[in-house]
């Protein structure tokens, strides 16, 4: 498949991800076929499609022709996927982050589209090569990863599976560039890809300082929003959904390490059906718009941020030794990904002897090897300049 061939973009989902995809697609021009289990959710994905599109209009970010064009013919409605990707050259599957739907969805979509059709899927930790099982041609099977919000968000990850094929692989960062985002390729399959691997570590030990340390959401996340971070790690889980945070978890505690497993603090938030934004109450109490309030009062410093920061990189390191991806697409990741500092741009202004010493403590005293310095870390390499 070459871009130039690329006529209508199929989106399988029309949730929170699925209508940003489906949009960004919209906004380059391409001809969407949104697909969802219920007419309602097809629906609504739409209205918030078009929603979002008037508001760019007001503001002056988009052509007021291009919407007009868009809600005439630009985007069709399906509830069978059959239907929605018979005609399609590339389909993205956004269905819910849980294996089973997301096997039954592929199947789904390889039996009903063409031969040539480019398969992706936005999953943020899943193995590309495990559900490339689940179509004909694993060949035209790739990771297409978006961030939250997909329209906002200026990173995408594309992923290859073992039996990504280079000409799916050229495709999928030609289309990501061209609907106007930053490109970053795993060019390895691994949990959780870049940015989302690189933090797993992080969402571990605030786990652990918040059942074993003592230490409040809203310490952790003033001490990180000082230290220049737009919203701090807890807020985000929230903001994310507890619960989608937590399955990123387990998923790295099956395939990674059995250290990933979630905090009991995330465990008992899950047992209470507080998910965050979505349920109005997680880490932090929500309002029906806006942010939370978080407790100024409940700063007391002790949240060391240039801890998650030497973590970060310490991942980062891992990943570059493994083959995944450079340094310097890592920190990209970071940036447009997660809105923060480059980690191992962070890590510059210390020597390996530092890191090294933090690294092995934290290991020892969390008995978790997750932490261990990378031997990135421990031989300098790191060091830029």
């Amino acid at each position: 498949m070459k871009l130039d061939e690329l006529k209508t973009v199929a989106v399988i989902g029309a949730g929170d991800m699925g209508h940003g995809i489906a949009q960004c697609a919209l906004m380059a021009g391409y001809h969407v076929n949104l697909c969802d289990i219920k007419q309602e959710y097809v629906e609504r994905g739409i209205n918030r499609i078009f929603t979002s599109l008037e508001k760019l209009e007001a503001k002056g970010k988009i052509d007021s022709g291009l919407v007009a064009a868009i809600k005439s013919s630009g985007i069709s409605g399906y509830v069978s996927i059959q239907e929605a990707v018979a005609e399609a050259e590339l389909i993205v599957e956004a269905v819910p982050e849980v294996v089973e739907i997301k096997r039954s969805t592929l199947n789904q979509i390889s039996d009903g589209c063409r031969e040539t059709s480019v398969i992706a899927t936005n999953s943020s930790t899943m193995s590309i090569t495990m559900l490339a099982e689940n179509v004909k041609k694993p060949e035209n099977m790739v990771g297409i990863h978006y961030f939250n919000p997909a329209v906002l968000m200026k990173l995408v990850e594309v992923i290859r599976g073992d039996k990504t094929s280079d000409e799916t692989a050229e495709f999928a960062c030609a289309y990501a560039r061209k609907i106007g985002k930053t490109v970053v390729l795993a060019k390895k399959d691994t949990p959780g890809f870049i940015a989302n691997r690189i933090v797993a570590p992080v969402v571990v030990y605030n786990g652990l300082c918040l059942d074993q340390d003592g230490f409040t959401p809203e310490d952790i996340d003033l001490s990180m929003m000082k230290n220049g971070q737009k919203m701090g790690p807890m807020e985000l889980a929230d903001y994310t959904g507890v619960d989608v945070t937590s399955a990123c978890q387990d998923y790295y505690h099956e395939h990674l390490s059995p250290e990933y497993e979630p905090s009991l603090y995330a465990k008992s938030l899950m047992q209470r059906q507080e998910l965050g934004k979505k349920t109005g109450k997680g880490y932090y109490v929500w309002p029906q718009k806006g942010r939370p309030e978080i407790d100024r009062t409940k700063y007391t410093g002790r949240y060391n941020p240039d801890i998650p920061n030497m973590i970060q990189a310490n991942e980062a390191c891992k990943l570059w030794e493994e083959g995944v991806c450079t340094l310097e697409e890592c920190d990209t990741a970071m940036v447009l990904g997660y809105n923060m500092q480059g980690p191992v741009d962070y890590i510059q202004r210390f020597e390996p002897e530092e890191l090294i010493s933090i690294l092995n403590n934290l290991a020892e005293r969390y008995q978790k090897e997750i932490f261990r310095p990378a031997a990135t870390i421990v031989s300098g390499a790191y060091k830029r300049g």
